[in-house]
């Protein structure tokens, strides 16, 4: 096994222990306990529990975009509605994601340089929907008058809102109530007929 795939390995652990312990809770030991290996080998691939969580969130942020980048290939709205789909726990096993997420979050508060990292990551997203919405603006598929920031960020807090719910309580939003909620917002940036 290659030193990433372990390097991996090691995550999908720590993800586990996260999502059964809350990551105050989780521990250098406690993911080795999960991986059924020792500490040192733990700390081989990774100096600290920050360090570890930091890679874990990274992952959980890249199989977000990933799947953003893969709707892509659809075209006008259509194309829009499956970026921010690609982001909401529509399926059971992405609320593993979201919880690992909302650990994270949590664990930022008053630790400033993991704040920053949210905020970064935030950035990235609002620059890929902003994106999105000038071109089905140039389009003439949205509204002239719309603040493209404005808007992409309130995709985000919806889909931060949907997901942070559907964490706490799963029942709250089927897939196809958090669909219906994004096209409805959606629906309200469409340029008249």
């Amino acid at each position: 096994m290659s030193y990433d795939d372990r390097r991996m390995e090691v995550a999908k652990a720590a993800w586990k222990v996260i999502i059964r312990e809350g990551l105050d809770r989780t521990s250098m030991r406690a993911i080795a306990q999960e991986l059924g290996s020792s500490t040192g080998v733990v700390t081989h691939y990774f100096r600290d529990k920050e360090e570890l969580t930091l890679f874990a969130l990274e992952q959980v942020f890249a199989n977000v975009v990933e799947n953003m980048i893969c709707a892509k290939e659809r075209q006008g709205i259509d194309r829009l509605e499956q970026m921010i789909f690609a982001a909401l726990p529509l399926e059971v096993s992405d609320r593993d994601d979201w919880k690992v997420w909302a650990a994270f979050l949590g664990y930022s508060i008053g630790r400033e340089h993991l704040v920053q990292e949210h905020q970064r990551r935030y950035d990235f997203l609002c620059q890929i929907i902003c994106q999105e919405l000038a071109d089905l603006q140039t389009a003439k598929l949205i509204r002239a008058d719309l603040d493209l920031t404005l808007e992409a960020n309130a995709l985000i807090a919806l889909v931060d809102g949907i997901g942070s719910r559907v964490v706490i309580f799963p029942e709250q939003f089927s897939a196809i109530q958090q669909q219906y909620l994004v096209r409805r917002h959606i629906n309200a940036l469409l340029a008249s007929s």
